[in-house]
């Protein structure tokens, strides 16, 4: 079976496709746009007369599109919900590249760490950076002959926007590798996300880790519980550390290869209007521990609940981060589109964790100094890992 390479997202990292936003942290279900509730007469009428106002008679010419939608912008942050916010058109392609997993670039998940050194966390597979020969643990020093991170003003921002480019020219990047130069030429193109990673602990124990749920997730995780019973593992460790979320309908495809049959999560809307998701009681029933921290959200704390709740498995790790709302996407046919919250979720036994988080059955923190990238699952320094293996050997997990 393929054994691949695994990294913690312990560094402030961001992917190499576009400016990513706080939209990362969702659970997401897609809906056509409804028909617009009817307006009362008067009603915006007064945002109509200022807006025509300050068009004609500012002091200078105005764009009208800004203020279009810093009006839209303004009455959604009335609401006081950080999950609810209006998406322009260029926001929107972007929101559409992170949930899909293509985009047109190099093919890096780039971190940056409290020095300021820039070290590549993953390089995805099939990529431009792969083909040239890139790894993780390579440590960013220029782009196109302009030096980056640690004692230079370029971070990883600005190292970000050097790398991703104009279109599909070619880009080189010079790189530090245990201790040697090194330089790569890389032509900017299609690169498939792959937000799953596993390989096979010492002890038979399946390492599976989640980096959202989105993307090619499903099939990911399919593809490793395949391997994983080709090989004869007996045990299964899930990460979903730092993994912010994604859409709802492929956290509970996840929840459905690995939970017995019953409730996974429903959903209720303000009218109190119940939606409920199930197990179909198919699953590969071998003893399994979930990794979480407090940078586990939304999709990944509906996986920790479900399995705590069901007695599945024994969750280790940090409080997660307390995220129990649903938002829905409506598009618009400019290429816009808002995110809207319209839902709240609670766990099988009808806990709502939004505020609250989900407290891990085993309670673990990493050490201060253990803020480093994983490139591969090592429990002599992960000290999470080591507790769920050992929770595992005890026969506490599930």
């Amino acid at each position: 079976m393929p054994k691949r390479s695994v990294s913690l997202l312990t560094f402030v990292c961001v992917l190499l496709i576009v400016a990513m936003s706080a939209s990362t942290l969702t659970l997401l279900l897609t809906a056509s746009r409804p028909a617009a509730p009817a307006v009362g007469e008067g009603r915006l009428q007064r945002a109509e007369e200022i807006l025509a106002l300050v068009e004609g008679l500012y002091y200078r010419e105005v764009d009208e599109e800004a203020l279009e939608t810093a009006a839209i912008d303004g009455m959604l942050a009335a609401l006081g919900d950080p999950y609810t916010f209006y998406y322009t058109n260029e926001a929107y392609a972007a929101m559409n590249e992170e949930t899909t997993g293509r985009y047109v670039g190099v093919g890096l998940l780039v971190g940056e760490d409290e020095n300021g050194a820039l070290t590549v966390l993953r390089v995805f597979r099939d990529s431009p950076a792969e083909a040239a020969g890139m790894k993780a643990g390579d440590e960013l020093t220029a782009i196109d002959a302009t030096p980056v991170g640690a004692g230079t003003a370029l971070g990883l921002t600005e190292t970000t926007a050097l790398l991703k480019g104009d279109g599909e020219a070619p880009v080189r990047v010079e790189v530090s590798r245990d201790g040697e130069a090194l330089a790569f030429t890389l032509t900017r193109g299609d690169v498939n996300i792959n937000y799953v990673e596993y390989s096979i602990l010492e002890g038979e124990v399946g390492y599976l880790s989640i980096y959202q749920f989105t993307g090619d997730d499903v099939s990911g995780v399919e593809e490793a519980l395949s391997a994983f019973r080709q090989a004869g593992v007996t045990a299964l460790v899930v990460d979903v550390r730092s993994n912010p979320g994604g859409l709802l309908d492929d956290v509970v495809k996840i929840c459905d290869m690995l939970l017995p049959e019953g409730l996974i999560v429903y959903t209720e809307d303000r009218s109190g209007a119940r939606e409920e998701y199930y197990a179909d009681g198919e699953y590969w029933n071998v003893p399994m521990a979930v990794l979480v921290n407090g940078d586990s959200a939304s999709a990944s704390e509906i996986f920790a609940a479900a399995v705590q709740d069901t007695g599945r498995g024994v969750v280790v790790g940090e409080v997660t981060y307390g995220k129990g709302v649903v938002q829905t996407l409506y598009s618009f046919p400019e290429g816009d589109g808002v995110q809207l919250t319209t839902a709240v979720y609670y766990t099988p036994s009808g806990r709502s964790i939004h505020g609250q988080g989900v407290t891990p059955d085993i309670e673990v923190s990493l050490a201060a100094d253990a803020s480093v990238v994983y490139h591969a699952p090592d429990a002599q320094t992960d000290a999470q890992l080591q507790a769920a293996l050992e929770a595992l050997a005890a026969g506490s997990a599930g």
